[in-house]
């Protein structure tokens, strides 16, 4: 069977309609590239595809060869469509308080990627091919159909339940079922990392982030905190997150911006400024105060007791989203085991706290005051000045400041008069020597531009 990767991503968005307790809803294309068509109903009216355009009930997407699409929904899930698919977004509304979702896939390569928090609105989402379906309540997951309507269905979190010929069987994390024999395996995580479409998708799911701790074992100062790893550990089992690599972050354990994120925990950009040294999106900064002690009531065992307190910062607004602390022991017959156990206890408890007020503010893309971020990829240093000079001269643009730049991708800051569609719309047509600029995705503060 020709393997076709689909994944998802869904939930809620605003409508137009409301009768008899139902609103009808839309979602809006967020990153476009290559060429799409929408075909409308009724009428059928061919549409070429635009960032910022809405996708109502009905819809029909067609993606050529080379191209990608993402629809954003409000709460901050996405549905991507790769090349060469098409997909009907058939039911798109709200119903006596639950968001109901339905697309019909005929053919081609989706990946979805729903997320599921506390404040969410019930949510039932459905995709179909023409020989099988799958409910989906908060998960991100992959289906491969091919031309006849089979599908291969791949689980990275939570739970499909998938149907066909009235059976029906749970796929879970890091499975997969084929509708062929509707038989179910272990997911080939190797062979999906071949796939160009696949680590696209997961790489855009991700949030980056930095971990950086100061760490005292028994009062002495350790020169490569063993916290930051085992804490590193405990957050990956998220799979939303990818953590820096840790020896990139060694190199710069003495830079300037760094020393200062961890002794003034009073100013969130230095921290902020530290996790764009190294392109992170999120910066954690902890203080780790460990021992590992026998005594005579432990009966020869260590005693491992280790506090630990933590800072999380966005690092493209330098916004704080948590701050935390915790104390936890633990026992062992050696001294490093019950030190590791004790900052591994203590690591899962504050990342079990954080995971909800990280990936919540992540999801989150509101607008302060009127300030936007630019994303370039594939940049140079002499490009970046020559788009930071051409953005400028736009209308209603000022103070445009280049914060990062790290393995070619950098970050702009900038004030801008209108919203972050019309400086889109703008900017793919600024016309810059030996530079073109595509934008490929937009959301309420930031643009995405590919260089070339």
């Amino acid at each position: 069977m020709k393997k076709i990767v689909l994944v998802f991503i869904a939930a809620i968005a605003l409508g137009s309609l409301c009768f008899s307790g139902v609103i009808e809803k839309s979602v809006v294309i967020g990153y476009l590239k290559g060429s799409v068509r929408v075909i409308r109903k009724p009428d059928s009216a061919s549409l070429p595809a635009k960032l910022g355009m809405n996708v109502f009930p009905g819809d029909k997407i067609e993606t050529s060869k080379d191209s990608r699409l993402e629809l954003k929904f409000e709460d901050g899930s996405n549905f991507r469509i790769a090349e060469n698919t098409s997909v009907i977004m058939e039911e798109l509304k709200q119903e006596d308080g639950i968001d109901k979702i339905l697309c019909r896939i005929g053919f081609g390569r989706v990946w979805v990627n729903i997320k599921k928090t506390l404040e969410s609105n019930p949510l039932l989402f459905r995709i179909a091919s023409l020989k099988s379906s799958a409910t989906v309540k908060g998960t991100t997951f992959r289906a491969d159909v091919d031309f006849d309507g089979e599908s291969e269905w791949g689980v990275y979190d939570g739970i499909v339940a998938v149907s066909k010929g009235g059976n029906e069987d749970k796929v879970n994390k890091y499975e997969k079922l084929t509708s062929k024999d509707f038989l179910k395996t272990k997911l080939d995580e190797a062979e999906d990392s071949k796939d160009d479409w696949v680590r696209w998708n997961k790489n855009r799911d991700k949030i980056r982030i930095m971990i950086v701790f100061t760490e005292k074992k028994n009062g002495e100062l350790s020169f490569v905190p063993l916290s930051e790893v085992i804490f590193a550990e405990e957050l990956l089992n998220n799979y939303m997150y990818t953590v820096i690599d840790q020896a990139a972050l060694n190199q710069l354990r003495n830079d300037e911006k760094i020393k200062a994120a961890l002794t003034d925990d009073k100013d969130e950009k230095k921290a902020a400024a530290a996790g764009l040294e190294l392109g992170a999106d999120i910066i954690i900064t902890g203080q780790v105060d460990a021992t590992a002690k026998q005594t005579v009531a432990s009966y020869g065992m260590y005693t491992g007791i280790a506090d630990m307190s933590i800072r999380v910062v966005k690092c493209d607004t330098a916004e704080l989203i948590l701050s935390k602390n915790g104390q936890r022991r633990m026992a062992d017959p050696i001294d490093q085991g019950a030190f590791n156990n004790a900052v591994r206890k203590v690591s899962r408890f504050l990342v079990d706290g954080a995971n909800n007020d990280i990936i919540n503010s992540w999801k989150r893309e509101t607008i302060k005051g009127s300030t936007l971020f630019v994303s370039l990829y594939n940049a140079d240093f002499k490009k970046i000045q020559s788009i930071a000079q051409s953005l400028a001269n736009i209308p209603g643009v000022r103070n445009v400041n280049q914060i990062s730049l790290v393995d070619r991708r950098a970050l702009l800051s900038l004030t801008f008069s209108g919203d972050s569609l019309s400086l889109a719309e703008q900017t793919a047509e600024l016309k810059i020597s030996d530079v073109k600029l595509e934008v490929v995705g937009v959301s309420l503060s930031r643009l995405e531009v590919e260089v070339k």
